[in-house]
């Protein structure tokens, strides 16, 4: 199918919007109702969610999907280096919002936080690699 990673990512980038406005909604709320307390402690999810989750992997699905091919082949990212940068970057996604308020309590939430921050930090590196092939003048 044409385009399936693309369109997973924009799809999913979408999910992660959806996911940092309702958790933004209810931080908004903690502020009056004392049984959403623990919502207030989950500011960087959000900003997280939002900014990282919505906002860069939309870009990433865009630019994957809108740039010029490569000039080598194959003149395209092939699926499976597609789905390997999504299936990363949104398990690091993942596992980062899940642990990341709970990094203090003790060595797993410490290390799957930092497993999610390297993942990120791999998928963004393995991004730039992709895109950087097809980032090249215009033939005149």
């Amino acid at each position: 199918m044409k385009f399936r990673y693309q369109r997973w990512m924009i799809k999913t980038s979408l999910i992660y919007l959806l996911m940092g406005v309702s958790l933004g909604v209810l931080i908004f709320l903690s502020q009056r109702f004392p049984g959403l307390a623990w919502a207030s402690s989950w500011k960087t999810v959000h900003v997280h969610l939002l900014l990282v989750g919505a906002v860069i992997q939309m870009i990433m699905g865009v630019g994957l999907w809108m740039f010029p091919r490569r000039k080598e082949p194959p003149p395209v990212t092939t699926e499976p280096e597609g789905m390997t940068l999504y299936v990363a970057f949104n398990t690091g996604t993942i596992l980062r919002s899940l642990f990341e308020p709970f990094w203090q309590a003790g060595a797993s939430a410490y290390f799957l936080t930092l497993s999610g921050m390297l993942l990120q930090i791999l998928s963004l590196v393995y991004f730039l690699y992709l895109i950087f092939q097809r980032i090249h003048a215009p033939a005149v």
